[in-house]
């Protein structure tokens, strides 16, 4: 009850299960939701739930508008949000983000190979194959390599290293979240479409 695809299950973006194929969540959702969901494009399920306590739910909205939010492309942004939910096994985080990414100009070919866990020669340029590696460095190890953050900081301001360490850190939570509560898939992100930087 409540699980998610495996990452091999999920081994292409054209196999992401459909909102009527994921398990209904592990535990109800609360009768009312936190005021914070009601400003929101479309009440996420991700924040009707986390309703469940609700002196968190404003804080964790208001965080995650501030990383969509943050001076980060967004086309990077979401290489990294996708990233974290392939690693995590968010079959969630993919659905909620994958038109999101191709509306930045991700395509389709670096989506499957992030989703899919795999980098080819060539698909990625030095920034973007930096950010990957990094999210991969936070996630694996919880820190960064001497190496990964010099190359970093040759692409990126301090303040823009900032921001995706905390973009990893953000969806890593929602993801324990997502994953923990078997969170029902409502795919909605385009709703989303055209939040943050270009």
């Amino acid at each position: 009850m409540g699980a998610h695809p495996s990452t091999e299950s999920m081994g292409s973006i054209d196999r992401i299960p459909n909102p009527s194929e994921v398990t209904v969540a592990r535990i109800p959702y609360p009768e009312r939701s936190a005021e914070a969901v009601d400003a929101l494009p479309t009440p996420l399920n991700a924040f009707r739930m986390l309703s469940h306590a609700p002196d968190l739910t404003g804080p964790a909205i208001d965080l995650g508008m501030g990383v969509l939010g943050s001076s980060i492309p967004v086309r990077l942004r979401e290489l990294v949000v996708i990233s974290v939910a392939a690693h995590t096994d968010c079959a969630y985080g993919i659905v909620q983000h994958r038109p999101i990414a191709l509306h930045a100009g991700v395509t389709v070919d670096q989506l499957a190979a992030v989703v899919e866990l795999r980098r080819e020669e060539g698909e990625f340029d030095e920034v973007e194959s930096v950010m990957l590696t990094a999210t991969e460095e936070l996630m694996a190890q919880h820190t960064l390599t001497d190496a990964t953050l010099g190359t970093l900081r040759k692409h990126l301001t301090d303040r823009q290293v900032v921001e995706l360490i905390t973009t990893v850190g953000y969806y890593t939570m929602l993801a324990g979240l997502l994953n923990g509560l078997g969170v029902d898939i409502d795919p909605a992100g385009e709703q989303y479409l055209g939040l943050g930087r270009r």
